[in-house]
């Protein structure tokens, strides 16, 4: 295997046609406060790496089971995972269900807490400019993806966002908002990276669950 990237929150190395992803116990944050959102390593939390994993393997077999692919192979042990190599897409796809954390700071004034949105919003996928929102024109002008991508990015996003939904509301719970990544394999897209309490929030009675309740509410 080969190291071919070194990340904040897990490793990848490469495995012929395969990576292997290794999941770190390290926490993100912005301004020192933890924040899933955030760009800033603030610390570890024991544990946290195999938490992450056993979400994604579940919510990841979760997607595959009503049609949706992504890139999950196997669970290799607690921290570590093999996955299909595809071309990653620098952005992030984000659908919010409801407002919530930067949405409401972007929008401060305009957009109420648990506002009801719907929406799919698209990031650059840039730590040195803090992941900024980009309109979908500028998506295919600068030949990031090309408008059928873009598409078909979204439709997968909202069918994901439905499969999401009607499995929280099963257990008595809100889907709030999640994010995703795209890669390109086989003249398609699937979905890569992750899908856990990392990248998705989720609520009851109006307040988020931690990464621990949600691992209870899957196991």
């Amino acid at each position: 295997m080969r190291l071919i990237y070194r990340g904040k929150t897990k490793d990848v190395y490469e495995d012929g046609p395969y990576l292997i992803f290794h999941f770190k116990d390290t926490v993100l944050g912005r301004e020192g406060r933890e924040d899933s959102g955030g760009n800033e390593v603030i610390g570890e939390r024991t544990g946290k790496g195999s938490l992450v994993l056993k979400q994604t393997e579940f919510f990841f077999r979760l997607l595959e089971r009503n049609g949706v692919k992504t890139h999950f192979v196997e669970r290799i042990d607690e921290r570590r995972a093999r996955f299909l190599k595809a071309e990653k897409i620098p952005l992030e796809v984000i659908y919010r269900e409801l407002a919530y954390g930067s949405f409401l700071r972007r929008y401060r004034g305009w957009a109420k807490p648990f506002q009801r949105l719907g929406i799919v919003e698209f990031t650059l996928k840039d730590d040195s400019l803090d992941d900024p929102v980009i309109v979908e024109e500028a998506i295919t002008a600068l030949g990031i993806a090309s408008k059928n991508e873009v598409e078909e990015m979204k439709e997968t996003t909202r069918k994901v966002a439905g499969v999401l939904r009607d499995f929280f509301s099963s257990e008595g719970l809100q889907l709030v908002d999640f994010k995703l990544e795209f890669g390109r394999f086989d003249d398609g897209l699937i979905i890569i990276d992750e899908l856990s309490g990392d990248t998705m929030r989720v609520a009851k009675d109006g307040r988020i669950l931690t990464r621990e309740e949600l691992l209870e509410v899957i196991e």
